[in-house]
């Protein structure tokens, strides 16, 4: 099986982890796989294991501009030349690169939805692009493309995206003495964190609104949020602006693996206001942090409310601030959510059974073209 997965970056974030991941493991199941990309951040992993990466500029957000039709013609050449028997798009350009690519080549293509998008634009309405087969990465993805979308539901195949347990279960009790000194952490203090791209969508600020509540019942406290993004500079000003700076610390996430920084973390809080599913919260249960997130999405999809983790409403500051206050002050509590969503994670998150479920999509795929 030879596989091409396609993609417009490979930036850190849900998609471009996606795609490493998902690249490392199908070359461990014996599949010829290659990506095409712009590049990003996280080409070191593909380097790394030696699987072949392509570079072919289609970074843009627009699915038919100019660098879509300026791309098709080396990417027609490579698809024609390599003789892939399946493409696997992961944003909207690549959807719609790949549905160029098969009208003109013949070879198939299935796409992974990461989240939810607007139905009502048109271009997506008239060029839908979805594949063969399209993968949902949560139930909530799958009931946005069928009821919002109109894609016919035998077209859409559940998979949920998985992680790497090992890397988290395995340095979960290993404390990085260097990188507490390097952040600034004060040893000994509970420590809430989170680990994301510091964007809007994510609902950081309203996490730094709770976090004042925070320090007021419990002032020996520390909040962590690593990661870069446009919100960064914005989210350091309101932290100066509530009077908590020093209860605040900013990390881009280069000092360590990032299981190390959840290792640091009693309490991770992932408030996003939107969520395909949130692979940063699996990795948070796997790492045996207490967790809580917004009852949104794919989030609400991996935790059970005060089984193994927490739930609170989005954009709610209070809600956010009484939860981290309830960790924080009932040790028993913490512990007993954070040993569950470890036996979660261990039991439903792991990557192989991910990897194994999208290879029966690619198969379905190519055995139905045969």
């Amino acid at each position: 099986m030879k596989i091409l997965l396609l993609s417009t970056h490979l930036n850190v974030g849900g998609i471009g982890i996606y795609i490493v991941s998902l690249a490392g493991y199908l070359k461990k199941s014996g599949v010829d796989v290659t990506v095409i990309s712009s590049g990003g951040d996280l080409e070191r992993v593909l380097e790394s294991e030696k699987i072949q990466h392509r570079k072919i500029d289609i970074q843009t957000r627009a699915e038919f501009g100019i660098k879509v039709w300026k791309a098709l013609p080396d990417f027609l050449r490579l698809v024609k030349d390599e003789n892939f028997d399946l493409i696997h798009a992961q944003t909207r350009v690549a959807q719609v690169l790949s549905c160029l690519s098969q009208k003109l080549t013949g070879v198939p293509f299935v796409t992974t939805c990461h989240g939810f998008f607007n139905y009502k634009r048109l271009g997506r309405r008239i060029f839908p692009c979805w594949g063969d087969r399209v993968i949902a990465i949560s139930r909530n993805v799958m009931d946005h493309l069928i009821h919002d979308f109109n894609v016919p539901a035998d077209m859409v195949r559940l998979v949920y995206n998985g992680i790497e347990i090992e890397r988290f279960t395995e340095r979960a009790s290993l404390k990085n003495i260097d990188l507490i000194d390097s952040l600034g952490l004060k040893p000994g203090q509970i420590t809430v964190g989170t680990v994301g791209r510091l964007s809007s969508v994510k609902g950081y600020k309203f996490l730094i609104e709770a976090f004042k509540e925070v320090i007021m019942a419990v002032p020996e406290t520390q909040l962590l949020l690593v990661g870069k993004g446009p919100e960064e500079k914005p989210l350091a000003d309101l932290a100066g602006k509530l009077g908590i700076s020093d209860n605040v610390f900013f990390d881009k996430g280069e000092k360590a693996l990032v299981e190390d920084y959840f290792a640091l973390m009693d309490v991770f809080c992932l408030p996003s206001l939107a969520e395909g599913l949130g692979l940063s919260l699996m990795e948070a249960m796997a790492s045996g942090c207490a967790c809580i997130a917004s009852d949104i999405g794919g989030l609400s999809e991996l935790i059970e409310s005060d089984e193994d983790g927490l739930l609170v409403p989005p954009n709610d500051p209070r809600q956010i601030s009484d939860a981290v206050i309830r960790l924080i002050k009932d040790p028993e509590l913490r512990r007993g959510l954070s040993r569950k969503g470890r036996d979660k994670a261990l039991q439903h998150f792991s990557i192989r059974d991910s990897v194994a479920r999208t290879m029966e999509v690619y198969k379905e795929v190519i055995e139905g073209r045969s």
